[in-house]
């Protein structure tokens, strides 16, 4: 091989060598900044949470956009449209909230719903969206949109039903709704929400 061949490979090598030791190190430390901001994973969680260095350098960017656009958002001081949280728990043809579709979503039986709630179980299994049934529903389907908007996940969501809460005597939000006091979830998580101490 000619000798001023093998010199530019060896020069091409090295700055290639530089550049990748340079974007090495300009993911190291982003890593490091991640980590500073994401309270105490280490880098090596972070690196391999973020994926490829170009899916991480794509997601810290756009990161970023977002964060900008929320600030945007609250500058306008605008409302947010209304919604409905978890319109899966409506009846499709009335709108009315479903006791056989909270039911469902809460994994426990119709007949203990109805009957923690107070409803006479066979009239609300013949017609689980009657309007006699809604003023009962409501709390339980208020606390479901609050966990929902919370968690996320029905599992997330129906696990911290199942946990004993220190606010409500030890027992579960699960066990407090179905003894009749489905108010008492809703305002310990309407609380929560709005930033209120119990």
């Amino acid at each position: 091989m000619p000798k001023a061949i093998e010199h530019l490979k060896r020069q091409s090598g090295k700055i290639h060598s530089v550049a990748g030791t340079n974007q090495q190190a300009a993911q190291g430390r982003m890593l490091r900044e991640l980590k500073r901001s994401k309270g105490g994973m280490t880098v090596d969680q972070i690196a391999k949470a973020v994926g490829t260095p170009s899916q991480f350098t794509k997601a810290l960017r756009i990161r970023g956009q977002i964060a900008r656009l929320e600030e945007e958002l609250k500058a306008l001081n605008v409302v947010e449209a209304p919604k409905v949280i978890l319109p899966e728990l409506h009846d499709a043809v009335t709108g009315r909230i479903d006791a056989q579709k909270v039911a469902d979503f809460m994994g426990v039986p119709l007949k203990q719903l109805s009957e923690g709630l107070g409803l006479y179980y066979k009239a609300v299994h013949r017609s689980p969206s009657a309007t006699g049934f809604q003023q009962a529903l409501r709390p339980v389907k208020r606390s479901l949109e609050l966990l929902h908007e919370f968690f996320g996940p029905v599992g997330a969501i129906r696990a911290w039903l199942n946990t004993p809460h220190p606010d409500l005597d030890g027992t579960s939000a699960l066990e407090t709704i179905l003894e009749g006091k489905a108010d008492a979830v809703a305002l310990i998580l309407e609380n929560a929400w709005n930033g209120i101490p119990v």
